[in-house]
């Protein structure tokens, strides 16, 4: 054959090859793989489904008792429970009812509802002290947290205030009372939509969940039936209350003068709440000013001489003041924004002629910081433990600490000896055994073993030790504090 017959003869056999295979192909009948879905538990393979509405309608139709708990419509997989959708050529599928038997014997069903996440600042706390793991709290409807958290307020504030507040209503104040400038909590509280363990704990009741915000997780509620002569401060005092987180637990009452009924039951639960509420506060009030007055000795006049040449005069002042209550109680410092003089205070002169034994001791007793200042904590039960002394707030750090009479040092260290919590402090041995102790001090101007006088400068104001502001702690006792045999008194008593 020539060249050119050979060519044409290898191309047409070349073309039936290729139509022959291009016609296989037309009429072969191709297998595709079929969608089908894989279940993972806890992620693990737990089988294969064809349908998974199927099994999304059999968890919820068998689980009509988690349906009927928590007043539902639809209860859900597991949260360890995934489905993905595959192409597969296996026909080895499990039921809807193996699957879902498989799910019910390992893990939870779950509702829909939302997760509060309550995050707690190392911030906020003091060195030394152990910072809070976050808290989660589950409810089914978010009007549910929404309602706890407003009664939670409402125990430390009036409606009205918090009202006025929300509302934007606060008007300037211009003349003696007081006003909530901010709300606030403490910590970063978050909510979010999640599907959440029908085992697991789920708030449904607004007055439970405040109740849980109040008193802890923990908390074994005690109830008091009120008897013929009792009051809220006697009440609160056979309980390790103050008056003030009696108010709290009962917010229907509003005053410690409130009178109660015979057989009213009463909460007398120790308060712990598990978040911190703080509001801060504008006042002005009325201060009326009482100089110590002086005495003067007249050589001319006879023994037991004694007249009151000057008489005093009180004066009055407008204190424009700042503070904030954390959870009911107010803060140990206030901070002084400025006064205004109404009238001026007198100073009382007495003169008294020649002593016998030429020393005149007046008995009293000297107030231990500078003007002006504030009691912010009284000698009363304070969250569930007595406080032996008072708090005093005054013109901020580094004014002056007094002794509040005549004796000798006897404790003075940065560190208090018998608490850490005292910071820099001292004690003061008096006549008669009576011992004043000044805690939190700034700074530390006294030694041991030196004789003080009433009105000598022992130190500055300050927040050492475990305080949450500037403020000075004073206590008073019969014998040594923290040593031998003591007890501690109300130090105002003795003014």
């Amino acid at each position: 054959m020539k060249t050119k017959d050979i060519i044409i003869t290898i191309v047409l056999s070349c073309i039936v090859i290729v139509l022959f295979i291009i016609d296989r192909m037309m009429n072969t009948e191709i297998n595709y793989a079929n969608t089908a879905y894989q279940i993972y538990l806890d992620g693990e393979v737990i089988g294969l489904i064809e349908n998974e509405q199927e099994l999304y309608d059999l968890i919820n139709n068998e689980q009509q008792e988690i349906k009927d708990k928590y007043d539902v419509d639809s209860v859900y997989p597991p949260n360890a429970f995934k489905i993905v959708a595959v192409n597969t050529y296996s026909d080895n599928y499990k039921t809807p009812t193996e699957i879902y038997n498989l799910i019910e014997a390992r893990d939870d069903f779950t509702v829909q509802g939302y997760v509060i996440t309550i995050k707690y600042d190392a911030e906020d706390y003091q060195e030394g002290e152990e910072v809070p793991e976050d808290y989660t709290i589950n409810v089914l409807d978010k009007e549910v947290f929404e309602e706890a958290i407003k009664r939670y307020i409402l125990a430390f504030v009036t409606e009205e205030s918090f009202n006025t507040y929300i509302n934007g209503e606060t008007e300037e104040l211009t003349d003696i009372g007081e006003i909530i400038n901010n709300m606030y909590f403490e910590e970063t509280i978050t909510i979010k939509e999640a599907y959440i363990s029908a085992n697991e704990k789920i708030y449904t009741d607004a007055a439970e969940l405040s109740q849980l915000l109040l008193f802890g997780p923990d908390a074994e509620m005690d109830s008091y039936t009120v008897q013929a002569g009792d009051n809220i401060e006697s009440i609160s005092e056979s309980y390790k209350l103050n008056p003030q987180e009696f108010l709290i637990a009962n917010p229907n009452y509003r005053s410690e003068d409130v009178m109660l009924r015979i057989g009213d039951t009463v909460n007398v639960t120790l308060l712990d709440p598990i978040i911190t509420f703080i509001y801060n506060v504008y006042r002005i009030e009325e201060s009326i000013i009482d100089l110590p007055g002086k005495t003067v000795v007249d050589n001319t006049k006879g023994y037991g001489y004694k007249e009151i040449t000057q008489a005093g005069v009180s004066g009055i002042e407008l204190i424009h003041e700042t503070y904030e209550v954390i959870n009911g109680e107010e803060s140990q410092q206030v901070d002084f924004l400025y006064t205004e003089t109404i009238r001026e205070a007198v100073e009382q002169v007495t003169t008294v002629g020649p002593s016998y034994s030429g020393v005149y001791i007046s008995g009293d007793w000297g107030w231990p910081t500078a003007y002006p200042y504030r009691i912010t904590s009284q000698y009363a039960y304070r969250w569930g433990s007595m406080h032996y002394g008072i708090d005093i707030s005054g013109p901020g750090r580094g004014s002056p600490i007094y002794a509040i009479g005549d004796g000798t040092v006897v404790e003075a260290a940065v560190v208090g000896t018998h608490s850490r919590s005292d910071g820099t402090y001292a004690v003061i041995e008096h006549a008669n055994n009576v011992y004043s102790l000044y805690a939190h001090m700034d700074s530390l101007l006294v030694s041991v073993g030196q004789k003080v006088r009433k009105g000598d400068v022992i130190g500055t104001m300050g927040d050492t030790g475990y305080a949450t502001g500037v403020h000075l702690h004073l206590s008073v006792s019969y014998g040594w504090p923290y040593k031998g045999s003591y007890r501690f008194v109300n130090p105002l008593s003795i003014y």
